[in-house]
C-alpha cells in the first residue's frame, strides 16, 4: 500500500525547489559542462501514469513495432537493441549510472525518430508511488507476451545467428589489438565470438536469457502489485537513505577498474534497481522462481526496462542537484581538475583523479536515430543529460530536497565496524555479524535525521542466482521472520543469468528500521539467511539449491555501519 504522505507533493514549493536548484547548478559545472537552458531543454520525461505519460505510451508502442518489424540486421532492430545490454551493460559498479543514460537516450531517439512523434521522449515508472506495474504496460506491444515478438529461443536463435556473426563486432581497427576497442570490451566479458554470446542467450545449461512466451514477463495484469519486500525496496524510507549519499561512489555503486567488473551495490542499485526488475521478472513477484526477460541481462526486450530505468536516471539527477544545493560533490573526485586540453597536455594530478578515470571510460556499442555508430563514446559524456536535451516531470524524491538543505551533512562520515560471529550461510543456521553503535548515533538517527547504512560484503563462489534476506536484531529462531516483520531490514537480489560471484558489499539503509525499533544497548546484530527457508517446498516452491555448490557456501566477509 501506497504511503499517501509521500504520494502527495507541493507544486508550488516543488517548482521553486526545481527553479533554484537549476539555477545554482549552472553556476557550478566543471569545463565544457552546461545544464541545458530552455531552449536546449526541448523534451520532458512524463510519469508514465500521468495524462502527459499515457499519451507518450500511446508513441512508445509505435516505435516499439517499428522497431519489431525492421530486420535484424538494423541494429535498431528490437532484439539488437536489447542485445547492446547483454554485451556491454555494466552493474555493480561506478558506470552504472551513466551507461543506462546513454543507453536511453540513445533509445529514445530511436524511438521519437520510428514513432513518427517529433515530440516524444520516454516516460518514466516513479514505483515509489505506483507500486505495481502500469496497466498500460499490458496493452498491445508494451507486453514482451504480444505475438508481434518472437515467441520462443529456437526462432530468436535462428534469426539472430548470422547477423550476430557479421555485425562488426569481432574485428579489430588498424593492426593491432585495441582493449578500447568493442572486440577489446567483449574480451574483457569473456565473449570471445559469437558463439560466446550466442552460449549466454539461449544454449547456457545454467538457464538462458531468453524466455519463451507465455513467460516473457513473470507478472501479470491480473496480479501487478510487489510483493512486501519490493515494496520495502522502492519505499519513500530508502529513497530518502539513498539520496542522502554524500558522495558518487556511495550514491552510484562502488569503484572498480572497468565496467565489466562488479564490486558493490550502492542502495539506489541494490534496493530498488535490482528488486524491480526480479518483481516484474518473475512469478507473482515472489523472488523465487524466475521466469521472464526483466531478471536477466536481455531484460530490454521487455519494454517496461525503460520506464524503469528512466526512474533511476531521473533519481540521479534528483542527488546531482541535491549536492550541488549542500556544495558536496556530484561527480567522482578530481571533477573540479578538468580540462579541455588533450590528453597528453593534461595536469599529472588531473591524469591521477577518479574523474579522469571514471570520464574515459569506453562506452561503444550504442547507435543513433538513423543506425549509425554514436560519437559520444566516453562515460562522461553522460555525466549531464544535455547530451539529449530532456529533463523530467517531477516525482517521489523531489519533497526530500529541503531535508538536506537543514542537516547540512558537509560530507562528513563515520564508520562502525563490525566483527562476524558466523560466516556460512545456510538454511540450518544463518551467518551473523554484531556492530556496536554509540547511542549519540542512534539518537541522531532516530531525533535528527542522520542517515545510518549498514553495508554487508559476501562472498559468492559460486555464481549465485538467489536472494538473501538480512534480519536486524530480532529473535533467535528465524523460522517466521519475514518482509512483514518489524526485524526484515532487506533483500540482497541477484540479477543477471552469471549471478554474484566473487566479494560483493551491499549497501542497506538502516535509519527507518532504528527508528521504529532501537536497541537499547547499541548492539545491532546482522543476519543474513536464504530468502527462501526450510518450508519453501511446503509452500510448493521449486527451489533444488542454495547456492551451496560443491560444499562450497556463500561466506559473510565484513560488516560495517556508516553514518553520514
Amino acid at each position: 500500500m501506497t504511503d499517501k504522505h509521500h504520494e502527495v507533493f507541493k507544486q508550488s514549493r516543488r517548482a521553486v525547489l526545481k527553479t533554484a536548484g537549476l539555477g545554482l547548478c549552472a553556476g557550478m559545472l566543471p569545463f565544457g559542462m552546461a545544464l541545458a537552458d530552455d531552449k536546449q531543454r526541448r523534451y520532458r520525461r512524463y510519469n508514465a501514469t500521468g495524462k502527459h505519460g499515457k499519451r507518450m505510451l500511446k508513441s512508445y508502442a509505435k516505435a516499439v513495432r517499428a522497431m519489431l518489424a525492421l530486420p535484424p540486421e538494423d541494429p535498431r532492430n528490437w532484439y539488437r537493441q536489447a542485445i547492446v545490454h547483454t554485451m556491454d551493460c555494466p552493474h555493480g559498479n561506478w558506470w552504472f549510472l551513466p551507461w543506462h543514460r546513454a543507453y536511453l537516450g540513445w533509445f529514445e531517439q530511436i524511438c521519437r525518430e520510428l514513432s513518427g512523434d517529433p515530440h516524444f521522449a520516454l516516460p518514466y515508472w516513479d514505483w515509489t508511488v505506483d507500486q505495481q506495474v502500469p496497466d498500460d504496460m499490458f496493452d498491445d506491444v508494451l507486453d514482451p507476451n504480444h505475438p508481434a515478438y518472437l515467441a520462443g529461443r529456437q526462432d530468436f536463435e535462428r534469426m539472430i545467428t548470422g547477423v550476430i556473426a557479421g555485425a562488426g563486432y569481432w574485428s579489430l581497427p588498424g593492426s593491432g589489438f585495441d582493449g578500447r576497442s568493442q572486440l577489446g570490451q567483449l574480451l574483457s566479458r569473456r565473449i570471445r565470438f559469437e558463439p560466446d554470446l550466442l552460449f549466454d542467450m539461449v544454449t547456457d545449461p545454467r538457464g538462458g536469457m531468453f524466455f519463451d512466451q507465455p513467460g516473457a514477463r513473470g507478472i501479470r495484469r491480473e496480479q501487478p502489485g510487489f510483493s512486501l519486500a519490493t515494496a520495502d525496496a522502492v519505499s519513500p524510507a530508502t529513497i530518502q537513505a539513498a539520496l542522502a549519499a554524500p558522495d558518487f561512489i556511495a550514491f552510484g555503486s562502488a569503484k572498480t577498474s572497468n565496467h565489466h567488473t562488479s564490486a558493490g551495490f550502492g542502495i539506489l542499485e541494490a534496493r530498488p534497481h535490482n528488486s524491480i526488475h526480479r518483481c516484474v521478472g518473475s512469478r507473482d513477484c515472489n523472488f523465487v522462481e524466475a521466469r521472464g526477460f526483466m531478471t536477466d541481462m536481455l531484460s530490454p526486450v521487455d519494454p517496461i526496462f525503460f520506464l524503469h530505468h528512466g526512474n533511476m536516471d531521473r533519481l540521479w539527477d534528483v542527488w546531482t542537484r541535491k549536492q550541488m544545493q549542500l556544495g558536496l560533490p556530484f561527480l567522482p573526485a578530481g571533477h573540479e581538475l578538468r580540462t579541455d586540453l588533450p590528453d597528453e597536455q593534461k595536469s599529472a594530478a588531473e591524469r591521477a583523479s577518479d574523474y579522469y578515470r571514471w570520464a574515459r571510460d569506453p562506452l561503444l556499442f550504442f547507435v543513433n536515430a538513423k543506425g549509425q555508430p554514436v560519437s559520444q563514446t566516453r562515460a562522461g559524456d553522460y555525466a549531464w543529460m544535455t547530451p539529449f536535451g530532456y529533463d523530467y516531470e517531477p516525482g517521489s524524491g523531489e519533497d526530500l530536497i529541503p531535508r538536506y538543505a537543514v542537516a547540512s551533512q558537509n560530507g562528513r562520515r563515520a564508520r562502525v565496524v563490525g566483527s562476524a560471529q558466523r560466516r556460512e550461510v545456510s538454511e540450518a543456521a544463518p551467518a551473523s555479524a554484531v556492530a556496536h553503535l554509540p547511542g549519540a548515533t542512534i539518537e541522531a538517527a532516530r531525533t535528527a535525521g542522520q542517515v545510518l547504512v549498514a553495508n554487508v560484503t559476501l562472498n559468492f563462489p559460486q555464481m549465485s542466482h538467489d536472494a538473501f534476506m538480512v534480519i536486524l536484531n530480532g529473535p533467535d529462531d528465524l523460522s517466521h521472520v519475514d518482509a512483514s516483520s518489524p526485524h526484515y531490514l532487506a533483500t540482497i537480489m541477484m540479477f543477471g543469468h552469471r549471478g554474484a560471484h566473487g566479494a560483493l558489499t551491499y549497501s542497506l539503509p538502516l535509519s527507518e528500521k532504528l527508528r521504529q525499533l532501537p536497541p537499547a544497548d547499541g548492539k545491532i546484530r546482522l543476519r543474513v539467511v536464504p530468502m527462501c527457508g526450510p518450508d519453501c517446498h511446503e509452500q510448493g516452491h521449486d527451489h533444488q539449491h542454495h547456492d551451496k555448490v560443491h560444499g562450497d557456501a556463500v561466506e559473510l566477509v565484513a560488516v560495517s555501519i556508516e553514518a553520514y
